[in-house]
This record gives C-alpha cells, sequence and structure tokens, in this order.
C-alpha cells in the first residue's frame, strides 16, 4: 500500500447525469469570466458569454455596467445572437420585444403586458476582467479570489487598461475537468511542452499553490530572457519582468501573466459531457498586434495550447474506458507541486465533490 489518494472514477468525466448537475452546482453558483471592462468601455457596447449552459450579457447602460441573462422574457429567444453588439435598446430578433440597456421592457409592440425585466446577474471586476455569478447567495468576488487582483495589479498596473489583441478558440472532445486538470497540473509539461518550458519559464522552478477557489502558478523566466521581451514590445511584453504568473479561478477562468507583463486568459466553456470550447484571448494596449506579439501568439497556440488538444481528448477516450480504474495521484508533501506532482488536481477534484454534495 502506497497511501496515496486515487482520482475521480471515470465516471465523473462521462455520465450526463453529473455534468447536469454540474450546471446547478458548480456553474450557477460560480464566478465566471466573461471579457474585459475594455470590451464594454462605452455607452451602447454589449458582450454575450455562456456561463455552463446559460447565456448572459453585458450592456453597457450610460456609462453603468449591467449584467442580465440573455432571454427575451416573452417567448425565450436569446436578445442577442452575437458576441458583440452597439445597441442604444435591445430588441428582440423574434418578436420585436424591446428592452433599454438596463433590462427594462420598453415596448410590447403597442400591447400593455405590464412591468417586466430581464434578471439580472451579479457582476464584478478584478483588474479590468469582468465576471459574472448567477447566484444571489454566492460570496463576492474578491472574498472568493483574495489576493488575485492586487497580485496581478502589482505585476501589471495597466491591467485594467488593456484591450482584446487577440482572440482564438478551439472545441475540444472532452469533458471541461479534464480539461481544466490538464492546465492546472505542469507534472507533463517537461514531457509536452519543449516550448513552454524552454521559451516562457524555468521548470525546475514551476510552483503550483492551491488555497479555496484559487490556484496560483508561478516561475522564473528562463535564463536566456523571452524572444518577446526585446525593445519591439516595449512596455507589453517589453523587458523581462518577474517571470510567470497565472491565477485560475475555479471552475473555468485563468489569467496569466508571461514574462514582460503579457497578458493572457483562458475561459473554458462546458458545450456537453464530452464537448468544451476553449477561448484563448491576449490583451495589450492597443487592438493591432506587433509583429513579435503576433509572433508570440502563435508559437504559443502551436507550441503549448495545441499540444494539448490530442492529450485531452485521448485522455476523454480513456476514462470512457471499460479498463480504466483511476489510479493514484502524485501529491507532495508539502501541499505545493511543480513539475513532479499532482497537488492541484486533487484539490479540483474536492472542489467539485464539495460542490456537487448528495447531488449525485
Amino acid at each position: 500500500m502506497t497511501g496515496r489518494r486515487d482520482g475521480l472514477a471515470g465516471r465523473y468525466y462521462t455520465d450526463s447525469e453529473i455534468f447536469a448537475a454540474e450546471m446547478d452546482q458548480v456553474f450557477a453558483r460560480s464566478w465566471v469570466m466573461v471579457g474585459h471592462a475594455s470590451e464594454v468601455a462605452e455607452p451602447g457596447m454589449v458582450i454575450t458569454a455562456r456561463v455552463g449552459d446559460e447565456s448572459v450579457l453585458v450592456a453597457n447602460d450610460a456609462g453603468q455596467l449591467r449584467a442580465m441573462f440573455n432571454v427575451c422574457q416573452h417567448r425565450g429567444h436569446e436578445l442577442v445572437t452575437s458576441e458583440t453588439a452597439r445597441l442604444d435598446r435591445i430588441t428582440c430578433p423574434y418578436h420585436a420585444w424591446t428592452y433599454g440597456l438596463d433590462g427594462r421592457l420598453l415596448h410590447a409592440r403597442g400591447e400593455d403586458v405590464g412591468d417586466v425585466c430581464v434578471p439580472r446577474v451579479r457582476l464584478e471586476t478584478l483588474a479590468g476582467f469582468l465576471f459574472v455569478n448567477l447566484s444571489a447567495e454566492a460570496a463576492g468576488l474578491a472574498a472568493t479570489a483574495p489576493g488575485v487582483q492586487d497580485g496581478l495589479l502589482a505585476r501589471v498596473p495597466d491591467a485594467p487598461r488593456r484591450v482584446l489583441s487577440a482572440r482564438r478558440t478551439h472545441e475540444m472532445r472532452a469533458n471541461w475537468k479534464v480539461v481544466v486538470e490538464n492546465y492546472n497540473e505542469c507534472y507533463h509539461c517537461p514531457n509536452v511542452h519543449k516550448w513552454f518550458t524552454s521559451g516562457v519559464v524555468a521548470p525546475g522552478s514551476y510552483r503550483i499553490a492551491s488555497g479555496g477557489s484559487v490556484i496560483r502558478h508561478g516561475a522564473e523566466r528562463p535564463g536566456q530572457p523571452p524572444a518577446w521581451t526585446g525593445a519591439e514590445t516595449d512596455g507589453n511584453g517589453g523587458g523581462a519582468g518577474d517571470g510567470y504568473e497565472a491565477y485560475f479561478v475555479w471552475p473555468v477562468s485563468a489569467i496569466q501573466c508571461y514574462p514582460g507583463q503579457v497578458v493572457n486568459t483562458f475561459r473554458w466553456v462546458p458545450l456537453a459531457v464530452d464537448r468544451t470550447l476553449l477561448i484563448r484571448e491576449w490583451w495589450f494596449d492597443t487592438a493591432d498586434l506587433t509583429e513579435a506579439q503576433s509572433r508570440l501568439v502563435s508559437d504559443d497556440w502551436e507550441n503549448t495550447v495545441a499540444e494539448d488538444f490530442g492529450i485531452v481528448e485521448s485522455v476523454q477516450r480513456g476514462v470512457a474506458s471499460r479498463g480504466y480504474t483511476p489510479g493514484p495521484l502524485i501529491e507532495d508533501p508539502s501541499g505545493v507541486c511543480g513539475v513532479h506532482s499532482e497537488n492541484s488536481v486533487r484539490h479540483l477534484q474536492d472542489l467539485l465533490l464539495a460542490s456537487l454534495g448528495d447531488a449525485v
């Protein structure tokens, strides 16, 4: 007997009833990143995003940011069907009921239907990034992710003023937990991510510390300064900075700082029990990428992000196999893991089980 604890049974990644319970017990009660304040910086700007199995919208209503469910209160059509829009009012594309940007019904094609308002959603910001929570009872974002905003602003003081410069998406045939577990351990990094462990971080310094809803990743930069920290990207990738740092906020949001104050994010959207959408975004001081920034975005996607696509899909097939029995996770007794341990995976699984309770 090794005394090690095994990972979750395969059914947690393949059972549609568990997936449905997660929509209620995890996603309807957690803070989920949906974008950045710069995307709704001006009155009339609107963005939409999925939170679990729900669609939400965030609108700038005369300088006030408001979040609400993206659903018409007449017959249920989505109010805004695009990812971004500029509107002075929101008109449902189905029957043309029209709402103000505060969610209040303005008119129903001349019919008197009483006071109608789209249900609001809680909205808070973290270093400029927008997070929503569907639950009125959940703790606030600052209490859920203590220290994250201070840490980000210490590393990148202008993070709230950054703008979206690049976005790439990819749908993976894997359960969302397979994907975020993979992201939150670097046990596989030396074997799989050669570019990342030679060009972004010094692998021997990589540390992952878990606490509550936050998993913090940190590493020193490699001995040779990364290629993008030259003069061309000064201020947005210029200077080696303090190495690599990332904050994962349970269940599906991550904000990263590459050496040189390069801010980038991961958002994962559960589409089905075996399908997850990745949204990968980069935030610089202008929407147009420099040559060095464009090269970094491409190198990261091709040499790190895309390397995980086949891995997570293989794992998804494996956990569905009749031949799969979960083995022990490799945990460091200190509680902090590096490239030789998986404490953070255990933490994620404990968060899941605590959230589900007796629901499954």
